[in-house]
């Protein structure tokens, strides 16, 4: 009779485990959900905030896909090149000033193809009903200035000389590679746009054009099938550390090249 008490406590206490074990599994864990536990009315909720959002239209001319890419998201640095002005926050009304212009909409864009070189700056007034019972203190209005540098091709973070390895290739020692844009088969020049030129992408001092090639500071792309050349290319550089990834085909041979730029 002991025995069998003994076994219906062990039984019962294994049950209540199991039981609590279960409902804490099925416990609702959803902050924006009003029947759980962890709601939280103001997840997700922020305060109004002017914030600018800078890009650069890879194609301008292009009524196609290249004409909806923009490159260099959140950069401050840029080419000649048409430039995109963004506000992330919705539903708000919008003041930009840019140089003598005052502009009402929440995303523009603009032409730098001939301006000077040099340090531009754009400012946004934002005002929206705010949240208070989140954010007591917001009074709906917000104010940014931002300052952005048009630069010669040649300063871009994304044109020189860069050292690095190879994936998939461990005995081959570091290399190094080149990226130039020159304004014709002349090479006199390296600053303007025309003629994107690769050096070393197969390690054999190889030199190819990159067609259909794209260039911002931060990154460049192609989206050139590759048959004949060069293709499918993604180089992007990190302007504070130099670490750059270039992940690009030659033909149908797939390379990803991971190094640092060393040189413009």
């Amino acid at each position: 009779m002991k025995s069998l008490k003994f076994l219906f406590v062990v039984v019962l206490i294994g049950y209540l485990i199991f039981f609590n074990t279960s409902c804490k599994k099925e416990k609702c864990q959803d902050p924006t959900n009003p029947e759980c536990e962890n709601y939280d009315p103001c997840y997700g909720e922020k305060p109004v905030m002017a914030e600018i959002v800078l890009s650069q239209r890879a194609e301008p001319s292009s009524s196609g896909v290249l004409g909806k890419l923009y490159l260099n998201e959140g950069g401050d640095v840029f080419p000649r090149m048409q430039i995109r002005f963004h506000c992330p926050l919705e539903g708000a009304k919008y003041t930009w000033t840019l140089g003598a212009e005052t502009i009402t909409e929440q995303t523009f864009e603009r032409n730098f193809f001939t301006v000077p070189y040099g340090v531009y700056t754009v400012k946004l007034i934002v005002e929206k009903s705010p949240n208070t019972n989140c954010y007591p203190s917001d009074d709906g209005f917000d104010t940014v200035i931002k300052t952005f540098e048009i630069v010669p091709v040649c300063e871009l973070e994304t044109i020189g000389i860069f050292k690095g390895k190879w994936d998939g290739v461990p005995q081959l020692d570091s290399s190094v590679i080149t990226f130039r844009s020159y304004r014709d088969a002349s090479y006199s020049d390296s600053c303007s746009f025309g003629l994107p030129v690769f050096t070393n992408l197969q390690n054999k001092g190889d030199t190819l054009y990159g067609a259909y090639t794209y260039i911002s500071n931060k990154e460049v792309v192609n989206y050139h099938p590759g048959h004949l050349g060069i293709g499918n290319l993604n180089l992007n550089v990190n302007p504070l550390t130099k670490v750059v990834v270039l992940d690009y085909y030659i033909g149908t041979t797939h390379f990803l090249f991971k190094g640092r730029k060393i040189a413009n």
